[in-house]
């Protein structure tokens, strides 16, 4: 998509208010970083159980940081912190 389809779109700013900068998340690295580690634990627990109880322990970490990374996102875009 070229910006002048963008254009077309209405999705830009004016060039006058374009900034070299670009814009700031409100997302923390700390916490980003903190659902990464129980995601990647979690797949190491149901790997390691092999179908046993660490499978479940793992799963379920899994599936919470899944559900915490989502709307850690949503609240990037959003930008307002409400989620």
């Amino acid at each position: 998509m070229s910006i002048r389809d963008l254009r077309k779109m209405g999705l830009l700013k004016p060039e006058s208010e374009w900034s070299e900068q670009p814009p700031q998340s409100c997302v923390g690295g700390v916490s980003a970083g903190f659902w990464l580690v129980l995601a990647v634990s979690g797949c190491g627990l149901m790997i390691m159980g092999d179908g046993g109880l660490w499978t479940w322990v793992g799963l379920g970490g899994f599936s919470v940081s899944l559900c915490g990374f989502v709307r850690l996102n949503m609240r990037s875009v959003d930008g307002s912190g409400s989620y």
